[in-house]
C-alpha cells in the first residue's frame, strides 16, 4: 500500500507575499513594489507546483521533506526552497519560475531582451556552501546534492553546461524515479537531523519593514473578495456573492475574512467594531459585525477603550 511522503515543513504563502497582494488591492501600490508582488507570486506557484509533483512521485515514508527553510550560520542567512532527506543523501532545491528564453553565460543570464540577471547557480552555491558548514557542526555525513530546477515548460535555456546543477521541468519525473530507487526506509539519525533543522529554522522577518508606506485613511474601503480581489461584492440576507467571480461565502465569513485582512496590515492597532465598520465601507450593520467578531474574538475593556482580542484555543492562536 502506498503511504505519502512525510512534510515536516510545510509550504506557506510568504507574509510579505500576503501584504502586499492585500495592499495591491486597496491602494495603488509604488512601481518597485508592483513587481516585487509579481515575483514573489511567481516564485510561489513554482514552488506550489514542485510540491504537488514531488507528492506524486515521492510516494513512501522514505523521504523527509522541508520547506521554505530560513536558516541563519554566524551572521549569513540562506533561504532553501525544498530540503529532501533521503535514507543516504540530503538534497536541496532552488526552484525558478522563469519564463521565456535565457542564455546561461557562466556567472549570469541574459534574457531575449538583453537584460543581465545573476545566475542562479551562483546563488545555489552559496546556499549549499552556508548549509554545509551548519551540518558538518553537526557531525553529518550525509552528502549534499543541490539543484536549481527550472519549474516552467515555457522556460528555455540555451549554451547550459553538462555539469550544471540545472533541472527542467520534463526531466522531474526521471530525477524521482532515481531517487525512489537508490532510497531505503529511514532510520532515527533522519528523523534527528530534521529536527535540528527546524529547531534552527528562523521566523520570518516581519513583513512590515519591506512594505511601502500606508496608512488606514489611504485604503480602498469596502468589502473584498478573497478569491478574486474584486469590490464588486452583493450581500443578501444570508451570504455574500462576488459579481464578478461567483465567489460565495457567508456573511459571518466575509466579515472574519475582512478583519484578518485588516488585523494583518495593522497589527499593532485595536480592533474595534466602529473600525471594521468603517474598513467594510459600511457594509454591514455595527450589530452585525459585532455579531461576527464575538465568534473568534473577546472584548475587553469598557465603553470606548472596549476592543477585540483573539480568541485561544488549546493554547493556539486560531485565527488564521
Amino acid at each position: 500500500m502506498e503511504v505519502e511522503t512525510i512534510i515536516i515543513k510545510q509550504l506557506h504563502k510568504p507574509d510579505l507575499l500576503t501584504a502586499l497582494e492585500l495592499l495591491d488591492r486597496r491602494m495603488t501600490l509604488p512601481y518597485r513594489e508592483k513587481q516585487h508582488l509579481s515575483t514573489l507570486s511567481k516564485g510561489f506557484e513554482g514552488e506550489i507546483l514542485f510540491d504537488s509533483l514531488m507528492e506524486s512521485y515521492l510516494n513512501s515514508e522514505q523521504y523527509l521533506v522541508l520547506n521554505d527553510l530560513s536558516l541563519v550560520i554566524g551572521n549569513t542567512s540562506i533561504q532553501i526552497d525544498s530540503l529532501i532527506i533521503t535514507s543516504d543523501t540530503i538534497l536541496l532545491y532552488e526552484i525558478k519560475n522563469y519564463e521565456g528564453n535565457y542564455t546561461d553565460q557562466a556567472s549570469q543570464f541574459r534574457t531575449e531582451y538583453g537584460q543581465d540577471i545573476v545566475s542562479p547557480a551562483d546563488q545555489l552555491k552559496r546556499t549549499t556552501t552556508v548549509f554545509k558548514k551548519l551540518v558538518n557542526q553537526w557531525d553529518s555525513t550525509f552528502p549534499i546534492v543541490s539543484h536549481v530546477l527550472f519549474i516552467n515548460n515555457h522556460f528555455f535555456l540555451y549554451e547550459a553546461k553538462k555539469d550544471s546543477p540545472f533541472l527542467f521541468l520534463p526531466q522531474l519525473n526521471g530525477h524521482f524515479t532515481s531517487i525512489n530507487r537508490k532510497s531505503f526506509p529511514l532510520k532515527a539519525r533522519h528523523h534527528h537531523l530534521a529536527d535540528r533543522l527546524l529547531n534552527e529554522c528562523e521566523k520570518e522577518l516581519p513583513y512590515q519593514r519591506k512594505l511601502p508606506y500606508y496608512a488606514f485613511k489611504d485604503l480602498k474601503k469596502g468589502l473584498c473578495c478573497s478569491s478574486c480581489g474584486s469590490f464588486d461584492l452583493k450581500n443578501s440576507t444570508k451570504v455574500s456573492r462576488c459579481s464578478s467571480c461567483g465567489y460565495t461565502i457567508s456573511l459571518n465569513a466575509q466579515i472574519l475574512a475582512e478583519v484578518r485582512s485588516f488585523t494583518f496590515l495593522f497589527p499593532k492597532e485595536q480592533l474595534t467594531c466602529n473600525v471594521m465598520y468603517e474598513w467594510c465601507g459600511g457594509a454591514f450593520s455595527k450589530r452585525r459585525i459585532r455579531a461576527a467578531l464575538s465568534t473568534a474574538y473577546t472584548v475587553e475593556g469598557f465603553a470606548k477603550s472596549s476592543h477585540y482580542v483573539k480568541k485561544l484555543e488549546e493554547g493556539n492562536d486560531v485565527s488564521r
